[in-house]
């Protein structure tokens, strides 16, 4: 999976949790600021080591201030 289609599978998610419209400009805002919280991040860990086939762990979303740079670390790793 590719950096986009990890920004694409990460929207379509959050969209889901948070019941509302989600863009790329969401992904560099805080989590507190996006209305997601720590359940969401756990779920959404999940959903991604699910598509990914690797271990993703929730903490990973504590140690970024954004979604944008939580994805990029889950890439690089």
């Amino acid at each position: 999976m590719n950096k986009q289609e990890l920004i694409d599978l990460s929207l379509e998610r959050l969209q889901k949790f948070l019941g509302r419209e989600v863009s790329e400009k969401d992904l560099d805002i805080g989590y507190d600021s996006l209305g997601a919280d720590s359940m969401d991040m756990v779920v959404l860990a999940f959903d991604l080591e699910q598509h990914l086939g690797k271990p993703i762990a929730p903490e990973i979303f504590l140690e970024h201030e954004t979604l944008r740079a939580a994805l990029e670390d889950v890439i690089a790793r």
